[in-house]
């Protein structure tokens, strides 16, 4: 059976959190009012299940109950777009949750590869999401570039090239790298219809002038106002604007980055900056110290973040 697929997500994607409990149970009663104070704050569309949500940690049984909630506190009462990330597990496992959220109302599918037995070309990285897109021939399907993360490292503006002439539903990639001058050879060989996103936050306005106005970064979590500010001042033209906007974000992410790992810093900066408890990180990662959460809060509130 042929499907027309669509693929509407476009501007800020925060990649959401997995909020969680002090003994590592998941907090599910707190995703719709998480839910609600990013559409309240301007987003349309988020990431359930990326590297800020930690998924690669959890058991697709949760997974699966993650994103249930997330269809209905997300979707079907705040009307955000869905994207679900479904890769990071065995293949019988992506294709299991893969599956499952072609039949229960998400609107779109990011992967990422094998992590294991990785891709090694091209050719082998297409045949990988192509088994994830015919698993869910209703959706449109993104790739999830983070070679930091993955070591998968194969030439993107090929491999966009290839997924396109293979598979009927890829529709862009998640791009996760600093390296701005691939992303806009990425983006001179989109199609329409198909979209990449930056996923380094402090590049965000000098990517906007190369045309990469779209983004998924975990500081939109924190401040999605700021975020899109950036992108309205590259809008208008007002690059000093942009510029200083810019700095604001690239400094707070800093003040962030010196107490530890990504994901144990900002699920302690989202609970200082917006006061939602998300709390620690998924084992086996670890919180930050409560002296360094002082020395993040003092930071922010320096920068006119925070109170």
């Amino acid at each position: 059976m042929l499907f027309k697929v669509e693929f509407t997500a476009r501007g800020l994607v925060p990649p959401v959190f997995t909020p969680l409990n002090d003994d590592h149970t998941i907090n599910f009663q707190a995703i719709e009012p998480y839910a609600k104070f990013l559409a309240d704050n301007g987003i349309k569309a988020v990431l359930v299940g990326g590297t800020t949500g930690e998924h690669m940690s959890l058991s697709i049984a949760d997974r699966k109950k993650i994103i249930d909630v997330w269809v209905k506190a997300g979707k079907m009462t705040h009307g955000l777009h869905l994207m679900v990330q479904v890769g990071g597990a065995p293949l019988a496992d992506v294709l299991n949750l893969t599956k499952y959220c072609s039949d229960i109302g998400v609107d779109s599918l990011l992967t990422l590869p094998e992590l294991y037995f990785k891709p090694q070309s091209v050719s082998e990285l297409v045949s990988y999401v192509e088994l994830v897109a015919k698993a869910a021939p209703n959706l449109p399907v993104l790739y999830y570039h983070i070679p930091s993360m993955s070591k998968v490292e194969v030439n993107m503006p090929s491999f966009v090239t290839e997924a396109t002439r293979r598979i009927p539903n890829f529709k862009g990639i998640k791009f996760t790298s600093n390296d701005l001058s691939e992303g806009a050879q990425v983006l001179r060989a989109l199609k329409e219809g198909q979209r990449v996103f930056l996923g380094a936050d402090t590049l965000l306005a000098p990517a906007a002038l190369l045309g990469i106005n779209s983004g998924i970064g975990t500081t939109f979590n924190l401040f999605p106002r700021l975020a899109q500010d950036i992108l309205a001042a590259i809008e208008r033209a007002d690059l000093v604007k942009a510029r200083a906007l810019q700095e604001k974000l690239s400094l707070a992410v800093e003040a962030h980055t010196v107490e530890g790992a990504w994901v144990p810093i900002m699920k302690a900066g989202m609970e200082i900056v917006t006061g939602i408890k998300v709390g620690p990180p998924a084992l086996p990662q670890r919180p930050i110290s409560e002296d360094a959460k002082k020395r993040i809060a003092t930071k922010l509130h320096a920068l006119k973040l925070i109170n």
